[in-house]
């Protein structure tokens, strides 16, 4: 069932994100091209400030329209009048959950790797334009040895370190989207302006995680032995970067699971739709 619910959450939600996500990339390829011919031709940059000036409002539009889709999508879905329908369906609260924190993670991914290579699209073409054909063949020449002496020195690490980092960046941002349901959950316990309430919750877990904060590292300087020197334990630097790494992804999802835990509880125990 959770399948089926995320695929109709993708079905929903890509006829708004895929058409902006295509502006996007057509405004990067425009104002690349404007960028070249800006060198040669002075009567088109004004025009070029003018496309350059939408390229940016675009990408802070899509991003802001990501996080906002993310929000309403669920407080509409499962908090509000559509929650009627929704908990009617053959599937758990737990997958509802899921189903949302899934599909929100992965446009959020997918927004970020977009305006990535859109920005990337925009500045080739003028580096490419200011490159000689010799500055080209010793710029692969190094990062064909810079490779070499990378693959050399970290081996098969070099492939171990980015799928875990993309690990942890899937994890981080499952847990930014619960931390939000979470919230949002609690507000709806409220009668009235529940929003308000969903960010007085959001503002109390943050002082809350800052005063948890404060106590270990108050613990740790009143009781110095129990601090870990991590260069004397592990001294090789590589491992190092691994425990740093596992470090985080346990602690994120420590939340993750936390943030599920309470808005599941909520949608199931103690659940007032609006």
């Amino acid at each position: 069932m959770l399948n089926k619910l995320i695929g109709y959450e993708f079905k929903s939600t890509r006829r708004i994100f895929l058409p902006a996500y295509a502006v996007i990339l057509l405004l990067s390829i425009v104002n690349g091209i404007c960028m070249l011919l800006t060198n040669s031709m002075d009567t088109i940059s004004a025009p070029f400030g003018v496309l350059l000036t939408v390229y940016i409002l675009a990408l802070f539009a899509v991003c802001i329209l990501t996080f906002a889709y993310m929000i309403s999508r669920f407080y509409k879905n499962l908090l509000g009048d559509e929650g009627y329908l929704m908990f009617t369906l053959p599937a758990r609260p737990s997958q509802l959950v899921w189903a949302k924190c899934i599909t929100s993670s992965l446009w959020m991914l997918f927004t970020t790797i977009v305006c990535g290579i859109s920005l990337f699209t925009l500045m080739v073409p003028i580096m490419l334009s200011e490159t000689t054909s010799a500055d080209l063949t010793m710029l692969r020449q190094q990062l064909a040895f810079g490779m070499h002496t990378l693959w050399q020195e970290y081996s098969i690490h070099l492939i171990f370190v980015p799928l875990l980092a993309i690990v942890l960046g899937i994890i981080y941002t499952a847990n930014f989207c619960m931390h939000i349901y979470a919230c949002l959950s609690i507000g709806s316990l409220a009668n009235k302006h529940r929003l308000g309430f969903a960010f007085l919750a959001y503002l109390g877990f943050g002082v809350l995680s800052e005063i948890l904060m404060l106590v270990c590292s108050s613990i740790a300087s009143l009781f110095p032995s129990l601090s870990v020197n991590l260069d004397t334990l592990i001294p090789n630097a590589t491992a190092q970067v691994y425990v740093a790494m596992l470090g985080f992804l346990l602690f994120y999802g420590i939340k993750l699971a936390i943030n599920f835990v309470i808005t599941n509880y909520i949608l199931t125990r103690h659940l007032n739709l609006q």
